[in-house]
């Protein structure tokens, strides 16, 4: 019996999920660590960036740049994950926010996701934005936790 796959959509609880401004055409939401859920009770950090045209509740990308395992989903949900590119020296959050700070490779990833039109409106400063509100949040965590 075949199990029939569907695309994963935006959390809704809103728990530990920080909404990023992507500009008007994306739904952009960042959680610090889904392992504080208590849904996994290993040490692996499992940050995540869910990423949603607007007004659709699908998720067209999702980054998951794990402490070990980092990947990210086209069409999560629908597809396989792909291992995710880390450079020596890099974490896997800076690898995942490369694809924002170099958004043709971003837009490739949401044309991949039959997000064309969209892909094709974004502003390189908008996702620029992305990636620097990312940081801004996952450094002020760091500060919070080793306080």
């Amino acid at each position: 019996m075949q199990r029939t796959r569907m695309q994963q959509m935006m959390p809704e609880d809103g728990q530990g999920w920080h909404q990023i401004d992507a500009g008007p055409r994306l739904e952009i939401l960042f959680h610090l660590d889904r392992r504080l859920a208590g849904r996994e009770p290993d040490q692996i950090e499992r940050p995540s960036i869910v990423v949603a045209v607007a007004g659709k509740r699908e998720q067209a990308l999702r980054f998951d740049p794990f402490s070990m395992g980092a990947h990210y989903h086209i069409r999560p949900g629908l597809a396989d994950q792909i291992p995710l590119p880390i450079a020596e020296g890099q974490s896997p959050l800076d690898a995942t926010l490369n694809f924002f700070e170099k958004p043709l490779r971003f837009r490739g990833l949401l044309a991949l996701a039959e997000e064309d039109e969209v892909a094709a409106q974004l502003s390189d400063t908008e996702l620029k934005s992305v990636a620097d509100q990312i940081r801004a949040l996952s450094v002020t965590a760091r500060k919070v936790l080793s306080a």
